[in-house]
Formats: C-alpha cells, sequence, structure tokens
C-alpha cells in the first residue's frame, strides 16, 4: 500500500498534463521560429532577389572569399561569368554567390560620426541637468 501511494505521487508529480507539454514544444517551436527560421528564410529571399536582379559591373563576393565584377549570364542563367581582373574571366555557379556587394558595404558608416552623435548626446544631458538644477533652485 505504501509502495502504490509512492507510486501515484510519483507519477503524478514527473507526468504532469499531456496539454502542458505540447504546449512548451508548441511555444519552444514558435520561438525557433521567430528567432531563427523567419530571418534566415528573409535573407535568403533578399539574396535571391539580388542575385536575380545583378547588372554589369555589379561587385559581388563568392562564397570562397573571392571579390568579383558580375559580366554576364550563361546556360539559361545558372552560370554567371565574372571578371577577377583585367584579363580573368571565370565563369561560377549562381549558387556560389554568397553576397552582392552594396554601397554601404563599400561605404561603411565613420566612426567619427558615432563620437559627434555621443558628445552631442553628453552635452544635451549636461544642458538638461543645468536647466533641472536652475529649476530647483
Amino acid at each position: 500500500m505504501f509502495t502504490a501511494t509512492l507510486y501515484a505521487q510519483g507519477g503524478q508529480a514527473a507526468g504532469g498534463s499531456p496539454l502542458v507539454s505540447i504546449g512548451m514544444m508548441v511555444a519552444i517551436f514558435a520561438i525557433f521560429y521567430f528567432l531563427l527560421i523567419r530571418p534566415q528564410k528573409k535573407q535568403q529571399q533578399k539574396l535571391q532577389q539580388s542575385i536575380a536582379s545583378l547588372k554589369k559591373g555589379d561587385k559581388i563576393i563568392v562564397s570562397g572569399g573571392i571579390v568579383a565584377e558580375y559580366v554576364s549570364d550563361k546556360e539559361g542563367g545558372r552560370v554567371a561569368i565574372v571578371k577577377l581582373g583585367e584579363n580573368t574571366k571565370i565563369e561560377i555557379i549562381k549558387s556560389s554567390i554568397s553576397a552582392v556587394v552594396t554601397e554601404e558595404m563599400l561605404n561603411p558608416p565613420k566612426k567619427e560620426d558615432k563620437k559627434e552623435d555621443k558628445n552631442q548626446l553628453k552635452e544635451d544631458l549636461e544642458k538638461a541637468q543645468q536647466e533641472e538644477e536652475n529649476k530647483n533652485n
């Protein structure tokens, strides 16, 4: 009888409701979906759109880390011809393009701008503190 009571208590505490378990699994899947899967799909779609809209002269980065200049398509758009140097052209599979170089990538914001922003924030904070002290006096 004592064993049956322990078994009943242990089973109840460890098992819980099956709805709670299913709910936890759904919650975990939702977290993974919104934090990992969905952003990655959006990023892949953006890359596919930029690859589809390539035009002659655009800079690309190949998955091996090679920076090249897009020249043209071949074999119905599956293969791209890219220029590496003055007289060097190679054919690559378009799926190996890992990024299309944009103006933002070539000219990132300067650190000086950030310092100016920080200085401006400090000045604004000091002014606000002075105004607060003047109001209190």
